[in-house]
C-alpha cells in the first residue's frame, strides 16, 4: 500500500467524520472508494496517533464518529482539519522572521506544536511533505490535479518516476527517470525539485511542462544533506538554477532608499555611499532573471560585476537604442502615401 495514497485518504477520512457524525464503515468505504478492511485499518491508525474517535450503534448498525469534546484536545476551538490547516500554514510564515512579530510568532507556533500528541504531530509533518512550499497556487489547475496527486504520492513513497517532459530549450518532449524530492511554489509557478537520472544531477522541473508521469518499481533515498530551501536560495525570482555568481549593482541616490528597504535575496549586502547611492552585493544562480530586474531600473542601476552581466546589460541597452532610433522608426513605418498615418487596428490579445 502506497504511504502517499494512504496519508491522503486518511486526511479525507478525517474530513468525512467531521462533516457527518456517525458514519458506517460501509458509507465511508463507498465515499473513499476503498474496502471496509482499509477503513478499519485507517481508523486504527488515526486512533493510535491520538485522534479521539468514538463508536456506537444506531438501528442495529455500528457507526463511527469523533468523540464528543474532542476539540478540548486542541489549544483552540477548531476542528481537526482546521487545526491541521492552521499548523501547515504557520510553518510557512517565513516572511515574519526578522520582524518585530517574530517573538510572538515563535511563541504561538511553540504553543501549537506542544498541544497535540507527538504521534499526531508526525502525521501533520507527513501531510506537510506533500504540500508545495512558499505559498499556495493562486488559481487551481484542475487539469493538473491528477498529475500533482500522483507526484505527491511518489514524493512520500520515495518512488522513482518516469516522466514525459517538454523542454523549452530543445522544443521537444523527452522521457526520463526522476527521483521526486519536493514540490515548490514560487512567483506564481509550481515546480518540482528532483534528481534527474538522464542528467545525473538535481534539477528543477516546471510542473506545467510535465506531460505525463508513470510510477516505476524503483525507490530512492533522499540524500541526508539535501535541503530544498538551501538548494533554491540562490535563485533570484524564478526557479532558475546554476552556479552562484557574485554580483554588484550600484543604485542611484533616487532609488537607493527604496531598494534598501526591501529584502530582494537572502545573500544581499547593502552599503550606502557618500553621495547617497547604494551598493548591493549578492550571490545568485540566475543572472538571466536578475538582468530583467536590473533593466527595470533603467539608468538608475549600474552593474559593476560580473563583466559578463555588465556586457549583457549594455548589449540590451544598445539594442533598445537601435529600436527606438529615428532610422529604425522610418524603416518600420508601413508603406503608403508619404506622411500618411498608419491604419489603426484594434488591439488583439491571443492566449495560446
Amino acid at each position: 500500500m502506497s504511504r502517499g495514497s494512504q496519508i491522503i485518504r486518511q486526511w479525507r477520512l478525517i474530513r468525512s467524520l467531521e462533516a457527518s457524525p456517525g458514519r458506517t464503515v460501509i458509507e465511508l468505504a463507498q465515499e473513499l472508494e476503498c474496502s471496509k478492511r482499509t477503513i478499519w485499518r485507517d481508523l486504527r491508525d488515526l486512533k493510535s496517533v491520538g485522534f479521539l474517535l468514538a463508536g456506537g450503534k444506531e438501528k442495529g448498525r455500528s457507526r463511527i464518529g469523533l468523540a464528543e469534546g474532542y476539540q478540548s484536545q486542541l489549544p483552540l476551538p477548531l476542528s481537526y482539519s482546521e487545526f491541521i490547516s492552521l499548523y501547515l500554514s504557520i510553518s510557512r510564515l517565513q516572511p515574519l522572521q526578522g520582524t518585530p512579530f517574530q517573538e510572538s510568532f515563535d511563541s504561538f507556533f511553540a504553543r501549537i506544536r506542544s498541544s497535540p500528541p507527538a504521534p499526531m504531530l508526525q502525521f501533520f509533518e507527513e501531510l506537510e511533505t506533500i504540500l508545495p512550499t512558499q505559498g499556495l497556487r493562486a488559481q487551481a489547475d484542475l487539469a493538473g490535479e491528477p498529475l500533482i496527486e500522483k507526484i505527491t504520492q511518489a514524493i512520500m513513497d520515495r518512488q522513482t518516476l518516469e516522466i514525459d517532459y517538454h523542454s523549452a530549450s530543445r522544443g521537444k518532449v523527452t522521457s526520463r527517470k526522476i527521483d521526486p524530492y519536493r514540490l515548490w511554489y514560487q512567483e506564481g509557478g509550481l515546480y518540482l525539485i528532483a534528481y534527474c537520472h538522464l542528467r545525473q544531477k538535481v534539477l528543477v522541473f516546471i510542473m506545467d511542462r510535465i506531460r505525463a508521469a508513470r510510477p516505476t518499481s524503483e525507490t530512492f533515498a533522499l540524500p541526508e544533506r539535501f535541503h530544498s530551501e538551501e538548494y533554491v536560495k540562490e535563485s533570484f525570482g524564478q526557479m532558475i538554477r546554476g552556479e552562484p555568481v557574485r554580483v554588484q549593482i550600484l543604485f542611484s541616490p533616487n532609488q537607493a532608499r527604496w531598494v534598501g528597504e526591501r529584502i530582494w535575496h537572502p545573500s544581499q549586502k547593502m552599503q550606502y555611499q557618500l553621495d547617497g547611492s547604494l551598493l548591493m552585493s549578492l550571490e545568485v544562480a540566475d543572472t538571466l532573471e536578475l538582468k530583467r530586474w536590473i533593466l527595470g531600473f533603467g539608468q538608475e542601476a549600474e552593474v559593476l560585476e560580473p563583466k559578463e552581466l555588465r556586457q549583457a546589460i549594455r548589449k540590451e541597452a544598445e539594442a533598445l537604442l537601435d529600436k527606438y532610433s529615428p532610422i529604425a522608426r522610418r524603416a518600420a513605418r508601413p508603406k503608403g502615401k508619404p506622411g500618411a498615418e498608419p491604419p489603426k487596428e484594434k488591439l488583439r490579445i491571443e492566449i495560446l
